[in-house]
């Protein structure tokens, strides 16, 4: 018996031994063409029959493969024979606002970019999942400043991960001086948009690079010409500092003699232009319409500064707009180059998603204009890839051992046809091979119905890491009591249409139920901040789900993936409302037993939301804002500088408009009065001050709108000391009016 328990034993362990040697930790790729290595003399090569051996996200090895290669037993082996390597493509000028950005990158083969946002170009998702990597760019010195005041400026960038500085216009000589040598010292790049200090002075300090080809040509126009651009760099007006200058360019004869020489100058230091030409790429007399790219089927065209129209490719632009436009596109074409015969040094950015160019697709377009001025497709597949490790030190873009495994696996060759750079057939950013079918599994349909669900799946509350530390056991694989109710939930994450733009939400509800009341969540914050985390999924909407009802929050639009801007509380209201024909149409829900719930900004939208509908029945609303004027005197640093003025549009020129539509103090009569309404606010709340709720429900007192107030003694914006009493609140406020559909109180005065 010993014998045959230790045959057994002997015979598990040399399974679990095969079974462990099977779980690969590398990946080694044979077979393939490995494609634009450089040498130490910067002479370009290729590696045929080659091997790229990773681990995570780092190469390893690389090489000729032969019958003496030695490939890991622990390995991957993938083979691709055939086919060619090279590094993932970079957008050195982009920015990235959703989920469907992100894909549509990956899908066109960047595995980085360079992050730009703000005003036209929306606000950076750093979240997207899967995503290209991002270094983030800001910009020093848009307004004129002390020396030491810009350098703290640059300082902060740096404590925020800011990986670029931006220098723009109002910078004199020493201050650019000043700045680039602390941005050395904390280990950032830097480009320069220079308007007061010339290009010339530029190159002498050593700037890495310099962006966008109508400005780096500026030292060529008059220097009175120069300041005027300097003091005003942005304006449509054709009559404007930029457009004379623009037109100045575009009568310029090329065999000026000025040019010439600031061509010479251009390369005379270490700095890479980066002509972000892709911004003019619409205006030139031959281009492709974008639209027609594959890729662009998963892109949203209101998620797009100025595009193109989808069927034919060209702005709609007046006659006299275009024509200013295009005569300048192909001047600064024969300006960029004579920059490149005379040596300049090239890295490919898109300036992506400004004047019609789209993710992923305008680097593409970048790629063909860099061609049309000159250079070769070794030398494009370079400003692309290589030349970003020449210009700021990054370990990535290069087939070279301890450089990032970002790689593209490609069916064709693009030395002989940059197209074929299209011809993924595998993608691996940080080590990890990407789904390049998944990327296209969100297209944008506008002729989709507000509320309609696009794309659903499931989300396991267990699989989260911040969910896990919430409701197990400490040490243990045992969740806590309070949080049994999770496992007779169903909780979903999905895309639905909102005025046309795809806004994420969650859903979750009793598994096996039939038709439920629904409660609507109102998250409260601002941008990704405070949104529905994990852990509020299963906090919030799982725990009020196990009341028994369908509960749903929405992102709003521009959050956590989502199409468009968030305008706190402008057309972002109807991200909320148009949950209701989402309801109407889901079959676990009763859309006539509709609740509202919101939090701090989420009450400000519960509010709203009530003033332009009568399907909610019952409503929450927890230290909500209902006073955005209070809210600038109480807190201006953060509301009106970090929150108004960047999500409101044009709010300087609309503020006390916008203030006022937005606050329900102010619009109490509007308020439906067939909604029976629970405040509650914590008397030592300094996010959002008592008073706002307070005030409100004394103006809906007047107004005769059926509410109740509690006010939570020392509580704060969360209620965190009355956590399971407000819950109780909560619930007994929803079932009231949801459940045991008890009539509205009746609020004319009566009794003894």
């Amino acid at each position: 018996m010993k014998r045959l328990f230790s045959l057994f034993f002997l015979l598990w362990l040399l399974i679990g031994c095969k079974q462990k040697q099977q779980i690969a930790d590398t990946i080694f790729i044979k077979g393939a063409t490995l494609i634009n290595l450089q040498n130490e003399e910067g002479q370009y090569y290729d590696i045929p029959n080659g091997f790229i051996h990773f681990k995570a996200n780092e190469i390893i090895a690389l090489g000729s493969f032969d019958d003496n290669t030695i490939i890991p037993a622990s390995a991957r082996i993938i083979d691709a024979s055939g086919k060619f390597i090279l590094p993932g493509l970079i957008d050195g000028f982009a920015t990235l606002n959703n989920q469907s950005q992100a894909n549509a990158y990956l899908a066109k083969g960047v595995t980085t970019i360079v992050g730009v946002d703000g005003g036209r170009r929306g606000w950076f998702y750093p979240n997207a999942k899967p995503s290209p990597d991002f270094y983030r760019l800001e910009s020093v010195g848009d307004e004129n400043k002390s020396d030491s005041a810009h350098i703290e400026d640059l300082r902060d960038l740096h404590k925020e991960g800011y990986k670029i500085a931006l220098f723009k216009y109002q910078l004199r000589p020493n201050q650019v001086r000043l700045l680039h040598e602390e941005a050395k010292k904390l280990g950032m790049g830097t480009i320069g948009e220079l308007g007061h200090t010339s290009y010339a002075e530029g190159i002498d300090i050593g700037l890495d690079a310099f962006v966008h080809t109508t400005r780096y040509s500026k030292d060529v126009a008059p220097k009175i010409m120069r300041e005027a651009v300097a003091d005003e760099p942005f304006s449509d007006d054709l009559n404007s500092s930029k457009w004379k200058y623009y037109k100045y360019l575009a009568s310029l004869d090329t065999s000026n003699a000025e040019l010439h020489k600031h061509a010479q100058k251009l390369t005379s230091g270490r700095t890479f232009l980066i002509p972000t030409f892709s911004l003019l790429y619409a205006d030139l007399p031959e281009h492709k319409n974008p639209w027609n790219d594959l890729v662009a089927k998963v892109l949203n065209p209101a998620d797009i500064n100025n595009p193109v129209d989808e069927n034919t490719g060209k702005h709609l632009y007046s006659t006299e707009v275009q024509d200013n436009y295009t005569a300048m596109a192909v001047q600064q074409l024969k300006i960029e180059q004579v920059y490149y015969t005379k040596g300049c040094k090239y890295l490919a950015g898109s300036a992506t998603d400004v004047w019609g160019t789209m993710p992923g697709i305008s680097l593409h377009s970048e790629l063909e204009i860099l061609h049309r001025i000159g250079l070769n497709n070794r030398e494009l597949i370079a400003t692309t890839t290589s030349n970003f490790w020449k210009a700021y030190g990054w370990k990535t873009g290069k087939l070279q051992k301890d450089f990032e495994a970002d790689l593209l696996v490609l069916d064709k060759n693009p030395l002989g046809n940059l197209e074929d750079l299209n011809s993924i057939s595998l993608l691996f950013n940080n080590g990890e091979e990407v789904d390049l079918g998944k990327l296209m599994e969100l297209p944008y349909d506008k002729s989709l119905s507000d509320g309609q669900i696009i794309s659903r799946k499931d989300f396991d509350p267990y699989a989260n890491p911040s969910i896990k530390t919430l409701i197990f056991e400490l040490g243990t694989n045992n969740i806590k009591s309070e949080y049994s109710y999770l496992e007779k939930i169903k909780i979903e994450e999905v895309y639905y249409m909102s005025d046309g733009l795809r806004v994420k939400a969650f859903i979750a509800y009793p598994k096996g139920s039939e038709k439920l009341p629904a409660i609507i969540y109102n998250h409260g914050g601002n941008r990704e901040f405070s949104k529905i985390s994990p852990t509020r999924v299963v906090d919030i909407l799982a725990r009020m789900a196990s009341w028994g009802y369908v509960t749903i929050g929405s992102q709003y639009r521009g959050i956590d993936g989502g199409d468009g801007q968030e305008e706190f509380g402008g057309e972002d209201v109807n991200d909320v409302l148009n949950l209701i024909p989402l309801l109407e149409n889901m079959p676990q829900a009763d859309a006539d037993k509709i609740g509202m719930f919101g939090k701090s900004r989420g009450g400000m939208m519960t509010y709203l939301s009530m003033m332009k509908t009568d399907k909610i029945k019952s409503a929450v609303v927890i230290g909500g804002v209902a006073d955005l004027e209070m809210m600038n005197r109480n807190r201006p640093d953060v509301m009106e500088k970090m929150v108004f003025m960047q999500l409101m549009t044009n709010y300087w020129m609309n503020k006390d408009e916008l203030l006022r539509d937005r606050s329900a103090i102010k619009r109490v009569k509007e308020i439906s009065k067939t909604c029976p309404i629970l405040l509650i606010h914590g008397t030592a709340d300094w996010r959002v001050s008592p008073m706002q709720s307070i005030n409100l429900a004394t103006a809906m007192q007047h107004e005769k709108i059926p509410y109740r107030l509690v006010m939570m003694e020392g509580a704060d914006h969360g209620l965190t000391e009355f956590k399971e009493e407000s819950n109780y609140m909560i619930k007994e406020w929803f079932d009231r009016f949801l459940i045991q559909k008890e009539e509205l109180p009746k609020l004319e005065t009566h009794g003894n």
